[in-house]
C-alpha cells in the first residue's frame, strides 16, 4: 500500500500545495513503479524523491503558521502595510522552488 497527497502528507492549509502535492506524488509514483522493477524497491524509491521535497513544503508552511493571530490594531497596520511591503520586498524567484516544480517524466526514476 501506498498513501499519496494528503494522506501520505496533510500540509497546512496555508501551504497552499496540498493538490500539488498529491499530483506530484502520483507522477513520482508512476515513474518509479514504471522503472523499478521491484514493487519494494519501487516504493522506496518514490519515499527518497519525495520526502525531501514534502519536508520543506511542510516547514515552510509550520512557519507561516507560527505567528500569533492579529489583533483588531495589528489588523488594521498590517492590512495598511502588508500591500507596500509585497510590493518592495516579494521576490517571485525566492517562491519558485515551490510554484515552479518541475518532474521530467522521460527521466529514469532510479
Amino acid at each position: 500500500m501506498v498513501l499519496v497527497g494528503d494522506a501520505a502528507h496533510a500540509t497546512s492549509p496555508s501551504s497552499g500545495q496540498g493538490v500539488s502535492l498529491a499530483i506530484e506524488s502520483a507522477v513520482q509514483l508512476a515513474r518509479c513503479l514504471r522503472d523499478i522493477p521491484s514493487t519494494s524497491d519501487a516504493f522506496a524509491a518514490y519515499e527518497r524523491l519525495r520526502r525531501p521535497r514534502v519536508e520543506r513544503i511542510i516547514a515552510a508552511a509550520a512557519r507561516t503558521n507560527s505567528g500569533k493571530a492579529a489583533g483588531p490594531v495589528a489588523r488594521v497596520v498590517r492590512d495598511l502595510v502588508l500591500p507596500v511591503a509585497m510590493k518592495l520586498l516579494a521576490k517571485p524567484e525566492k517562491m519558485a522552488w515551490q510554484v515552479d516544480y518541475r518532474i521530467d517524466w522521460d527521466a529514469a526514476a532510479a
